[in-house]
């Protein structure tokens, strides 16, 4: 029987909302927040559920172990609920693996109630109480069964409330169910003194009073019919599909209170999604979450009332200090474990940067309350983990929850259990965090159950004095590179430091950039030339941690220009500050300096007689005089790296100290930061312009990337593609481009050769790939050969760059330089279809700034006089890098982010045919207004195309082409829309933005899309009309019967109408711009000077006998060659499924970019080899047909990747697709000019297409004689015999030999030798016979129409 997510449901929003609350809760709303109830109870935990988990996430991965999972345990929920649901029972609380279950019933109808409670528990062990799954990982499910009265507990405050059950039935159960082995039932002590025990078959368990149940009567359908109308519940139902089911319906209140309701009860991120009318699949994603889980250890005997006290005290403060951060309360729990939460940092719409350090300075507030203000706890144990999980709907279609499940929420779990008494994090968390080592405290290893390899677990310990005096610059210097892309900078800070030097006028120089920019780097060479000319230098560094902590920033500064960081103990502290201050300052005032250094002087009765303005302004005085105490008429300078974290107590001694007091310093700041803000309006102002100068710190130039990734990769050069991926993904952005880098080396993804000029490398294809890689290197022009050995670097073969995935262990961490990112391990991810594809970090994707998010600001820069100058005003605080992409979707609409999300599937440039052909039918209607909204907050943008002239505008009506006639093949009729759709082509204006949308989908819905897209462009899959239309392959279609026949992707897909193909015209004229010119400037032209130099690798590469022609010792083209390239364009011409337009230019170079390619993706997305290999021949052959041979080779290789990967089944790669890659490559051979592998692979084709070609002058000589024989008679009437499909694939094979035999003979006939002339005459000899069967197939399929 189908599981029930799997039946077609029609619910109402509130039906819907409604399906996440319990009966107890829909019937009627507690009354008071402690309620009497009666029953059964029933706790059903699954056994393996850990194992599982680590068994799934070794098996596939991350994020496709994470949703197998849920998909795996969602299934089996499911059909326990189902179960559990025909019975009778309110599904109160779900834990994960786990659920409780009520039966309410009267007290004297409870013995009733057991029996028909034990009747269900036997049936679901039964059909579920052992599982097997396909990672061969068995999971079991343990019952427990208690009964008597409860009480249900209503906590939280006015907009959030939780329930929960106590009393001495829940721990009954959750010891009965403790007890219990795989596939056992037991009943508790009190549950067995309640029950029909005549009917039961028991065996006592030693040493306790609980029983475990072998067997029972079974009650009889009278029996059972009326116990289940016994029970506490509202005679409305809802029917249930199976045994006559009933689910009673939701009795709740009209009119608003219904909302106000929902909202109380039902997480935020699925209600948002409900109201918006989107189906029920959409509200689960693969989300990178921060999970808490808080546990506290409760006394025993507690009473009900106390019990409520501390949880409801508990939980109200926790939703304060979530509150802020966006953190949610997913569950409260009172398990076996004592009173549980689990908190969730992340969830949709809830997304924030710093998201790990959010959650760890929540996770301790909550632990330091806990402890202090509610004494009845014995312990408090926070464990916090970060990672990929599935947040979305689990259990029942009538029942279920929003929730979180993965490895990372267990082994938060387990952690909160084994490391009691602390707050506790993974060491992912503590990476992502970008804490100071300090922070922390690693702790020991401790075996978890059904974890293998927990990884370090560490201590959050907070703030301490080492992280309060000891913020040094992190960055090193290196002594052996120069910093690159960066004079500019230096320069300006060299001639201010002059300035301030000779005329003591005192400035500021403020850095802006995004994070990863370099800031640090800048900050820590402009110290060292600081000190170098002989300065004293202060620096320090600043987190996002300091801007909660009063006076961190002054303090921190201050303590390092006072040598304070070394002082252990207060009263170190407070003898330096006497040492150093004394004469500076008044005795009496040294008491002003307690909040700052955390010391201990008598306040005099100076300062108490103060009030708070007149104390104000001492303390400013006072730190005027510190500082120029610290500087002491020497030339100092103050580096401050991340500025933008001073937190408002120092900012308010240091704004106006940096007005008046005459000092040098360089700071850092990033945009969006109200600090930012300050510094920019300061250098903006009349009065403060002269003293400060603000620059915007640039992306590095291409040059400069290129002349990085070749000092870090310790190269004198490196491939075209590899500098057009780090450039195009890194944006200029230095650390981008170090991170990329290490990822794609500890994926094993780059390779390193040693240039030597004049070697005579092997004639192979796997030689071929090589040398066309490397033929157009891009060299660093300030890299020394000699240092560097002459090596290379370039991308493996079987590296596919653009199946790119997010890592979940940086999508949501901040990727600030300096920090703990590098900690975190690279991943590996496989395609699936042999490709490998690398998990980058998730800042891999930046893009320009989106305007309009915050104030825009003048920028400063300083000119030769040293005055302030405004440049330029760009809008501040947008320009962040991806991780965080998802806060960035988070802040669009539920309706948006669904749009977006679907969009994403498609690729970065998307028409808006093919999203509405893939949105659900219910939302169609708005995807204009939608689309309107995300183009006007720069989400999207509109791509516009030259005006059509009116003549072509329309569609095609005239009669089909002759070659249309000839095949057979009739063009649908154009489609209707049922919807009017605004027409157009979109494009993300971030890409980031789109991979981050992309990666929420789950595994399931993500294959599911990926086929109704490919389904969509299958319609427009053959050439221009310009071209005479067809497949790119002659025939391709119909050689190949299995794969356009049985595919998966056949299902209702909107034909094809002039307009859509317009629109993936202008569509693939992008991306063939996003992909060749991915960079602008000196890089971009001189790419185009040296690909002239290696004619093999152009870009755009001539056709194919040009380049033969013009190869040293090849003689010019001759008539023949000149008719055989006129005569395969003709053959390879196909009648089309769509009109085109035509307007004499070709398109097919947009189409192979907006169609093919993605179709070729889409398929190894769903894992379907043959399709996949198919689409990539048809590539190979498009850019073949456009003159692109690189671009062909690339696609073949890809092919061929695929082909090895594939195992070597009847049907896994057809003959003739094996035969049209061998050909394929023979064609890209003579581009490449490689004359003698192109014979060999020509003839390994002709040997699949049966049609064998002699290697030896004999066999030439028998083979000629052979040929003369006539048998034109004999192949018509085989021809005339066949069906057909038959003739049409046998059209197929002749049409790809005939394309052989024309190359073959055009390839012998440049050798000048007359063997070679003997093979040249044969070829010709077999290809007319070739051709002269080919017309007889024609006719025939002619006449039968």
């Amino acid at each position: 029987m189908a599981s029930a997510w799997e039946r077609k449901r029609h619910c109402s929003h509130v039906e819907k909302a409604a399906a996440f609350l319990p009966r107890l809760l829909s019937e009627d709303s507690p009354k008071s927040e402690i309620q009497t109830v009666h029953g059964v109870l029933l706790f059903a935990d699954i056994s393996g559920f850990t194992a599982l988990t680590e068994k799934f996430i070794q098996r596939s991965g991350t994020d496709r172990g994470t949703d197998e999972l849920a998909q795996t345990l969602n299934y089996y929920l499911c059909d326990i609920l189902e179960e559990m649901l025909i019975f009778g029972g309110d599904i109160l609380k779900f834990a994960g693996d786990a659920v409780l279950v009520l039966w309410r019933t009267p007290p004297q109808e409870l013995a009733k109630t057991i029996s028909l409670v034990l009747q269900c528990s036997w049936q679901i062990q039964k059909k579920c109480g052992s599982r097997g799954t396909h990672v061969g990982q068995k999971v079991h499910l343990k019952i427990g069964i208690s009964a008597g009265s409860m009480s249900l507990l209503t906590v939280g405050d006015r907009r959030r409330q939780y329930f929960l059950i106590c009393g001495q039935v829940l721990g009954e159960v959750c010891e009965a169910e403790q007890l219990a082995n795989a596939g056992e039932v037991i009943l508790s002590a009190t549950c067995w003194e309640l029950c029909e025990q005549h009917r039961l078959r028991t065996k006592r368990l030693a040493g306790k009073r609980a029983v475990k149940v072998t067997g029972m009567d079974r009650m009889s359908w009278s029996e059972r019919q009326d116990a289940l109308r016994k029970l506490v519940q509202h005679s409305v139902s809802h029917c249930l599909e199976g045994e006559g089911a009933t689910r009673p319906a939701f009795l709740l209140p009209s009119g608003r209170d219904v909302d106000e309701v929902l909202r109380k009860y039902v997480p935020e991120a699925a209600l948002r999604k409900i109201y918006d009318s989107m189906p029920l699949g959409l509200l689960s994603e693969l989300r990178p979450v921060t999970s808490l889980f808080i546990q506290l250890r409760l006394a025993e005997d507690n009473r009900t009332a106390n019990l409520y006290r501390i949880v409801h005290s508990a939980s109200r403060m926790m939703l304060e200090i979530l509150c802020p951060h966006k953190g949610k309360i997913n569950k409260v729990l009172l398990f076996d474990k004592g009173c549980t939460f689990l908190c969730v940092f992340g969830l949709t719409g809830e997304k924030l940067p710093y998201e790990s350090l959010h959650a760890l300075q929540s996770a301790m507030q909550i632990f330091n309350s806990c402890s202090t203000m509610l004494r009845e706890i014995g312990a408090v144990s926070v464990a916090v983990t970060s990672g990929t999980v599935f947040c979305g709907v689990t259990g029942h279609p009538v029942r279920y929850e929003y929730t979180v499940i993965g490895q990372k929420v267990n082994l938060a779990a387990r952690m909160m259990v084994h490391y009691p008494g602390l707050v506790s994090c993974d060491a992912v968390t503590y990476a992502a965090s970008q804490l100071p080592p300090c922070y922390f405290k690693e702790l020991p290893e401790r075996e978890m159950k059904g974890l293998r390899h927990p990884g370090t677990v560490y201590q959050y310990v907070g703030v301490t004095e080492e992280s309060i005096f000891g913020m040094a610059l992190t960055k090193k210097r290196s002594e052996h590179v120069p910093l690159l892309g960066r004079e500019k900078e230096i320069d300006l800070f060299v001639s201010c430091l002059k300035a301030y030097k000779a005329l003591g006028q005192r400035h500021i120089l403020a850095f802006e950039g995004p994070m990863g920019s370099g800031k640090s780097h800048l900050l820590t060479e402009l110290a060292y030339l600081g000190q170098a000319a002989g300065h004293r230098v202060v620096a320090m560094e600043l987190l996002e941690v300091n801007m909660r902590q009063s006076f961190s920033a002054i303090r921190t500064l201050m303590a390092r220009a006072l040598g304070l960081q070394d002082c252990e103990l207060c009263s170190d502290r407070q003898r330096m500050l006497q040492t150093k201050l004394r004469g500076t300052i008044e005795e009496s005032s040294f008491c002003l300096l307690n909040d700052v250094f955390l010391v201990e002087f008598p306040v005099s009765d100076k300062v108490r007689e103060m009030c708070e303005a007149q104390r104000k302004m001492e303390l400013h005085s006072t730190w005027a005089k510190v500082l120029e105490k610290t500087i002491g008429g020497e030339i100092g300078i103050f580096v401050i790296d991340n500025a933008h974290f001073i937190d408002p107590a120092s900012w308010s001694i240091m704004a106006p100290m940096l007005r008046n007091v005459s000092l040098f310093m360089v700071v850092s700041l990033a945009p969006g930061y109200m600090r930012t803000e300050s510094f920019c309006k300061a250098a903006a102002g009349n009065t403060t312009s002269q003293k400060i100068t603000y620059l915007h710190l640039d992306e590095l130039k291409p040059s400069a990337v290129v002349q990085k990734v070749c000092q870090d990769l310790g190269v004198v050069s490196i491939s075209r593609d590899l500098a057009r991926f780090l450039i195009a993904r890194s944006s200029g952005i230095p650390y981008y481009c170090e991170e990329l880098l290490r990822c794609l080396r500890c994926n094993d993804m780059l390779l390193f050769r040693t240039r030597r000029r004049g070697e005579k490398a092997e004639d192979s294809w796997e030689n071929l790939i090589t040398s066309a890689v490397e033929a157009s290197p891009l060299a660093a022009a300030s890299s020394s050969s000699a240092g560097n050995d002459g090596r290379v670097c370039i991308i493996r073969p079987d590296v596919n760059l653009e199946n790119t995935v997010l890592p979940a262990t940086l999508k949501e961490s901040p990727s600030q330089p300096g920090g703990s990112a590098g900690k975190v391990a690279p991943v590996q991810a496989e395609t699936g279809l042999g490709l490998r594809a690398a998990v980058f970090p998730s800042w891999a994707w930046t893009s320009r700034e989106p305007a309009g998010c915050f104030p825009t600001a003048s920028l400063v820069a300083c000119d030769s006089n040293g005055s302030g100058a405004v440049l330029k005003t760009p809008t501040l605080g947008c320009d962040y890098p991806a991780e965080i992409a998802l806060a960035q979707l988070d802040r669009i609409k539920p309706l948006g982010q669904m749009v977006l999300k679907f969009a994403a599937v498609i690729g970065p440039v998307f028409t808006t045919q093919l999203l509405s052909h893939m949105l659900p039918a219910g939302v169609r209607h708005k995807m204009n207004c939608v689309l309107n909204a995300l183009v006007s907050d720069n989400i999207l943008k509109r791509l516009k195309n030259t005006e059509v002239p009116e003549d072509v505008r329309g569609p095609t009506k005239g009669p089909a082409t002759s070659l249309q006639a000839e095949s057979g093949v009739e063009r649908p009729p154009l489609s209707k829309t049922t919807v009017e759709q605004q027409p157009g082509v979109l494009a993300f204006c971030v890409p980031l933005l789109q991979e981050a949308a992309y990666e929420l989908w789950p595994e399931r819905q993500r294959v599911a899309l990926h086929c109704k897209c490919a389904a969509f462009l299958e319609q427009h899959a053959h050439k221009c009309k310009s071209c005479s239309q067809g497949d790119f392959v002659a025939f391709h279609r119909f050689a190949v019967t299995s794969t356009q026949d049985g595919g998966s992707c056949q299902g209702p897909a909107a034909q094809g109408d002039s307009r859509s193909w317009e629109d993936l015209v202008l569509a693939g004229e992008q991306l063939k711009r996003d992909r060749t010119h991915a960079t602008e400037g000196s890089l971009q032209a001189r790419w185009e000077r040296e690909s002239s130099s290696y004619p093999g690798v152009r870009k755009e590469v001539m056709p194919v006998y040009s380049v033969l022609s013009s190869s040293p010792g090849n003689c010019p083209l001759t008539s023949v060659a000149g008719r055989f390239l006129a005569k395969s364009e003709q053959t390879t011409e196909l009648p089309s499924k769509t009109d085109g337009k035509h307007n004499g230019a070709c398109q097919c170079k947009a189409i192979v970019e907006s169609v093919l390619v993605p179709l070729a993706r889409h398929y190894m997305a769903m894992g379907d080899a043959a399709r996949a290999f198919y689409y990539l021949l048809e590539c190979a052959a498009a850019y073949l047909h456009v003159s692109n041979g690189y671009m062909a080779l690339m696609k073949l290789n890809e092919a061929e990747v695929l082909r090895n990967s594939v195992e070597k089944t009847e049907n896994a790669i057809a003959r003739f697709e094996e035969a049209t890659f061998f050909s394929l490559k023979g064609e890209v051979c003579c581009h490449m000019g490689r004359l003698k592998l192109a014979k060999k692979m020509i003839r390994k084709a002709l040997s699949l297409l049966k049609r064998q070609f002699p290697q030896t002058s004999v066999g030439a000589f028998v083979k000629s004689q052979v040929e003369k024989f006539p048998c034109a008679a004999y192949v018509a009437r085989r021809a005339s015999s066949l069906p057909q499909e038959a003739r049409r694939k046998r059209l197929a094979w002749l049409l790809r030999q005939s394309c052989c035999l024309s190359l073959l003979e055009h390839l012998f006939s440049l050798e000048g030798t007359s063997s070679g002339q003997t093979f040249s005459r044969l070829a010709a000899r077999m290809k007319a016979n070739t051709d002269r069967a080919a017309d007889s197939y024609r006719a025939a399929d002619s006449r039968r129409r």
